[in-house]
């Protein structure tokens, strides 16, 4: 299922969050006076005998005790890791569907794609004509340019601005801050450090830092 911007995945289901961490709260307070969306609790995977807990006042479930919730419930993961891919498709494989969340106070073009799972906190803008692939994590006032992809599973962290005609892999990480020039290429699981400025294109999986960014190690990324 995708989304088109300004809008949230709204089938009628609560939502249940995977992660239970810090951040949790955090997404929790900023999503749940959302008009449509009801966030119904978190799912750790971690351990079985955490699951008494609460946050925000909201149950805390093991994941493997949600079975009879498949129907019922729509997930969003909300860890920052890209190493989240393993979690996420197990639980798609075990027949989970998965929301798409908006902040009200972003803007995304009625033209710009989001994918199952995406979520985009507040002040962001993403311009028209982008893709934004599935689970994909969107920060803070995060600028997103026209024409741009980002694949799968890849995080944005607050603040950072990509320019247009930008192909994002999937699984990248861009740090707080971090600026990506127009018609950058980056690379699958490659991570741009925070407050780096980009303007060639990174290969997969390398770590970039710097200003103008640098390879600064190869082979950094997920396994």
């Amino acid at each position: 299922m995708s989304a088109h911007a300004g809008s949230a995945t709204d089938d009628g289901k609560p939502v249940l969050l995977l992660g239970a961490t810090d951040y949790a709260d955090v997404f929790m307070d900023a999503f749940e006076t959302v008009p449509g969306v009801r966030l119904a609790g978190c799912v750790q995977n971690l351990d079985p005998a955490a699951d008494s807990r609460e946050i925000l006042g909201r149950p805390v479930y093991w994941a493997g005790s949600i079975e009879d919730l498949r129907q019922s419930h729509d997930l969003i993961c909300i860890l920052g890791t890209t190493k989240r891919r393993a979690w996420i498709v197990e639980m798609a494989d075990r027949g989970f569907e998965f929301a798409t969340l908006v902040h009200p106070s972003s803007t995304v073009s009625q033209r710009s794609v989001l994918g199952p799972g995406v979520s985009v906190d507040a002040g962001t803008v993403i311009a028209g004509f982008s893709r934004i692939g599935d689970h994909v994590r969107i920060g803070r006032r995060v600028a997103i340019g026209h024409h741009t992809g980002i694949g799968h599973y890849s995080t944005v962290h607050p603040g950072a601005v990509i320019c247009g005609h930008c192909s994002i892999g999937e699984q990248v990480t861009i740090g707080a801050g971090a600026v990506i020039l127009d018609r950058v290429a980056i690379g699958d699981g490659a991570f741009v450090a925070a407050g780096a400025l980009v303007t060639k294109d990174v290969p997969s999986r390398a770590l970039v830092a710097g200003h103008p960014g640098q390879v600064i190690r190869p082979n950094y990324g997920p396994r």
